[in-house]
């Protein structure tokens, strides 16, 4: 199915009163060289989930003294993201569900959170791990369904279109080729290799959960059972991300049979050369709906945003899904673009006052 512009997607005001879930949580894949640029350097990566969520909810990271941007000073789009929860006072509720570093700011941690390993060099969780993370985020989702009609489960973790790749893959989905990257220039051999290196140590495993053991992440899995739990109490639940929502689909599917009302991304995400979330998805759930955000940035009086349009960043931290809300209530694109540029504004402003 193509993709859908949300401007014209007819299910657009029902979202109008939803609530986004944003699932944090780190992976040691992201440390590989080259494989994320998600952070200032590969070991910062690990921090990138902890502050994104932190500004996003506080409006500054309290963890460290910067919001978390590429090297090249991309920021991350968890600025485009608050911009829009602020303007029109949506909450977001974050998961912690394995951060490096635990977040300052009100979240809920479920029991079993922790990093996921190196998949191409060691197992991601110890044996059993996974399976508890779902089930406890299923009685989250759970939880949350009964106080919201409608839920938006959002993701920030670098290097997940890796482990998602080795998810997809381990699972029987051509996968490795169709993810995309927070970088214009697609890592794909690297990303071949460490998921081969993965998904060798996967095979003969015999259960679902003996795979994301070996190939998972944490906010894969968390995800997948936040979602399953909601649907499971009669609530619309969205996938907000880019390719890698196909890995939390192929779960949910095998976990608990169900899969979300579509998924939410950005513009960038659908147009991008060097991935297809279409043919992904189409693999694992076909005919499920993917919507993204009709915005440019193409005009912005900021260089960091424009390069969105050069294929940085893309997507992450729910950001397509924020703008589409944004729609949902009312808001032009002009409209939010204009809350999106004066947040860059004061982030940019509030640097120069620190220096």
């Amino acid at each position: 199915m193509p993709a859908l512009n949300a401007a014209s997607w007819p299910e657009l005001r029902s979202l109008a009163g939803s609530v986004l879930v944003v699932v944090a949580g780190s992976t040691r894949t992201s440390t590989i060289p080259g494989i994320s640029i998600a952070g200032p350097s590969p070991e910062g990566t690990l921090l990138t989930p902890t502050l994104d969520v932190e500004y996003l909810v506080a409006g500054a990271p309290a963890s460290a003294p910067f919001v978390p941007v590429a090297p090249n000073g991309v920021p991350t789009p968890a600025v485009i993201t608050r911009a829009i929860l602020e303007g029109v006072r949506r909450p977001a509720v974050v998961v912690d569900a394995g951060c490096y570093l635990a977040p300052r700011v009100p979240h809920v941690r479920l029991p079993s959170a922790r990093v996921g390993g190196r998949v191409d060099a060691e197992r991601a969780f110890p044996p059993g791990t996974s399976s508890r993370l779902f089930s406890e985020a299923e009685l989250l989702g759970r939880q949350l369904a009964r106080v919201a009609p409608s839920l938006v489960v959002g993701e920030t973790i670098p290097g997940g279109t890796t482990t998602a790749a080795a998810i997809l893959e381990a699972l029987g989905v051509r996968a490795v080729d169709l993810v995309s990257s927070s970088s214009p220039r697609n890592p794909r051999e690297l990303k071949r290799r460490v998921v081969a290196a993965a998904v060798a140590r996967a095979r003969g495993r015999g259960t679902l959960w003996e795979v994301l053991d070996e190939v998972g992440d944490p906010v894969h899995v968390a995800m997948a059972g936040i979602a399953c739990g909601a649907l499971g109490e009669g609530s619309r639940v969205f996938l907000a991300g880019g390719t890698q929502m196909a890995a939390v689909v192929a779960v949910m599917l095998r976990a608990c049979g169900r899969v979300p009302h579509g998924i939410l991304t950005t513009r960038w995400i659908v147009e991008d050369s060097s991935s297809s979330i279409d043919k992904l998805v189409e693999q694992v759930a076909p005919g499920l709906p993917i919507v993204y955000a009709p915005v440019s940035f193409a005009d912005a009086p900021f260089e960091g945003l424009r390069l969105y349009e050069m294929g940085f960043a893309k997507e992450g931290v729910a950001a397509g899904a924020a703008i589409i809300v944004g729609l949902a209530h009312g808001l032009s694109a002009e409209e939010v673009k204009r809350l999106v540029y004066e947040e860059y504004r004061r982030l940019t402003e509030a640097s120069k006052t620190k220096q």
